[in-house]
């Protein structure tokens, strides 16, 4: 019942934006690591990839911020409130040139694909970050704590069918992104592993 109802709030971006922020104490953790990592210089593009309906598109200004996102109503509802450009895309197949981004910016995504739809994903962010950029990833993981009981329920009911470890995710990144530094913090309910990566010149395309 809790999942229907999860998947029917998504159907409402403002909604859902709204419950999301209350269980994720109104994003303030996430917002504080997005504005220490992600460049916010007039100059430098930054692209959100799976942007949602476009929360933290505020913290860049409109001409270097770039949203992405495959559902169609949250880019629809981020063009009518918030200012940027926001683009229907997905995210395994980013049409972006090569090297067009000083930041791009991944959060909450990969615990909904699977390894295969993942590696698209970061190959796509190596390809479009410039050789100077800085990619940040965001991600749940399992909470450690017994007493989160909010947190291990929503990870039970939601879609991310593919919560990884952090190991997991160090795998997956390391094949296409050079890791400069990671940690872990909570948002609200949700427990977070968070790397900041720029482009390697080694990647391993698998």
């Amino acid at each position: 019942m809790l999942r229907y109802v999860i998947e029917k709030l998504s159907n409402y971006p403002g909604l859902f934006l709204f419950c999301r922020g209350l269980l994720e104490a109104d994003f303030r953790e996430i917002r504080r690591t997005i504005r220490e990592y992600l460049p916010d210089s007039e100059n430098q593009r930054v692209l959100d990839i799976a942007c949602g309906p476009g929360a933290f598109s505020g913290l860049f200004a409109a001409d270097v911020y770039v949203g992405v996102d495959i559902n169609q109503r949250y880019i629809e509802y981020a063009q009518r409130r918030y200012k940027g450009t926001f683009h229907v895309m997905d995210a395994r197949h980013i049409e972006f040139s090569d090297d067009s981004f000083d930041g791009v910016l991944v959060y909450g995504l990969l615990h909904h694909l699977n390894d295969d739809d993942a590696r698209e994903v970061l190959k796509g962010v190596a390809r479009v970050l410039k050789p100077s950029g800085r990619a940040l990833i965001i991600e749940d993981i399992p909470s450690e704590s017994r007493l989160n009981v909010v947190g291990h329920l929503l990870h039970r009911i939601e879609n991310g069918h593919f919560i990884r470890s952090a190991e997991e995710y160090r795998t997956l990144l390391d094949a296409h992104l050079m890791k400069q530094s990671e940690q872990f913090f909570r948002s609200g309910f949700c427990d977070y592993y968070m790397a900041v990566l720029s482009c390697n010149d080694d990647v391993v395309d698998v």
